[in-house]
């Protein structure tokens, strides 16, 4: 019996690995180039908030940008906007200016025609304000 199942199971798999699949996140195949990493990002702060600015993209190549946040660098970063794709600065106001800091990561993002979906470019490393 265990065997039946065993054979049954790997010929299941080997056709399943054969079939031609249609991914629409697949860069190869969706028609669509992942945007290039956001680059130039500076980050400031004032009294009460923190601004970050980025180098502009060409909004032909792109539909949109996500803001990450985490208050540690290597921990769980939240979408915290999502600015338009002409903008290149966002002032975050939703934080406490002493005592936290804030760790920031971007990237850039296209729309998949005919989808509710998004190929999202590489995200940047980490970055905070200094001093």
């Amino acid at each position: 019996m265990l065997k039946k199942f065993m054979v049954m199971f790997l010929l299941f798999f080997t056709l399943s690995c054969s079939l031609e699949r249609n991914n629409p996140l697949d860069p190869s195949h969706s028609g669509i180039q992942a945007p290039n990493k956001v680059t130039g990002i500076n980050i400031s702060v004032t009294e009460e908030n923190v601004l970050i600015q980025w180098d502009a993209m060409n909004p032909n190549y792109l539909d949109g940008y996500y803001i990450y946040r985490s208050q540690t660098y290597d921990g769980l970063y939240s979408i915290i906007f999502e600015p338009d794709k002409t903008d290149s600065l966002y002032e975050d106001i939703d934080v406490i200016i002493p005592p936290n800091f804030y760790w920031y990561k971007m990237s850039a993002f296209k729309e998949i025609p005919g989808t509710d979906k998004y190929l999202e470019g590489y995200r940047s490393e980490p970055k905070i304000w200094s001093n």
